[in-house]
């Protein structure tokens, strides 16, 4: 539907509607894994819940653990692969639910924002652990503001060089316009960079807050994430289903 709109929207103010771009089979087989990867993490959530209100031994909650980390991994993975197929697709969050795309920062959720998400779930937590847990946060907001930086810069680099492009409609300059279009282009790679620096960032937090607590708190902490995602397109479901005015 995201698509179909933004299709349409080319046509805004009299102009010519291109072709539809046809969908890149790489960006189409990341939607498919992305569904699959939910009810993964649904049946996941399932095993956590179970195992910690029949409260199962360290060990076996290490175990679930492991798993719903490496299913992150596998996601984080499977985006840098869509990122270098088209890093738009990936940065606009169209896979995602609209409700998860409001919060989106660079093609996913903010450590920092997960971080305290995660903490009201967590309690009590050890004087030691808390403390550790608000370097984290510190840290996270940290590298967030460098890497929204380096977005922001991107973007005014993009803007000063479209604004160099000649468009007069006599055609004059229209070889410098190509080469200053290829260069805009060719400044574009650098978004997969940041979806890769991104979403190493928030594995980084998930390994590091995971070092942090016990087996079992972060048995509740990933089962609170998962809960949330959840939330979150339970969400965007009410909010389609929602009674609107007649037309």
């Amino acid at each position: 539907m995201a698509r179909r709109q933004q299709h349409g929207a080319y046509g805004v103010g009299g102009g010519v509607a291109p072709p539809a771009a046809p969908v890149d089979p790489r960006v189409a087989a990341f939607e498919l894994e992305y569904a699959h990867w939910v009810e993964e993490q649904s049946r996941q959530a399932t095993e956590l819940r179970a195992a910690l209100q029949s409260h199962a031994p360290d060990v076996q909650l290490r175990v679930l653990v492991d798993a719903a980390l490496a299913h992150y991994g596998a996601l984080f993975q499977a985006k840098a692969r869509a990122a270098r197929s088209d890093a738009f697709f990936v940065l606009s969050g169209v896979w995602r639910s609209p409700a998860e795309r409001f919060f989106l920062w660079i093609a996913g959720f903010r450590p920092s924002d997960l971080l305290k998400v995660l903490e009201p779930q967590l309690s009590p937590l050890m004087d030691h652990q808390a403390s550790e847990v608000r370097k984290l946060q510190n840290t996270a907001r940290q590298l967030e503001d460098a890497l929204s930086q380096g977005m922001s810069k991107l973007q005014q680099t993009l803007v000063d060089t479209l604004m160099t492009v000649d468009v007069s409609p006599d055609g004059a300059g229209g070889g410098y316009a190509g080469q200053q279009m290829a260069c805009a282009v060719g400044k574009l790679a650098d978004l997969v960079d940041f979806v890769d620096k991104a979403d190493h960032l928030r594995q980084q937090t998930l390994r590091n807050m995971h070092k942090i607590l016990t087996p079992r708190q972060a048995a509740r902490g990933l089962l609170a994430l998962a809960d949330y995602g959840q939330r979150l397109r339970a969400l965007s479901s009410l909010w389609a289903a929602r009674p609107r005015e007649p037309a």
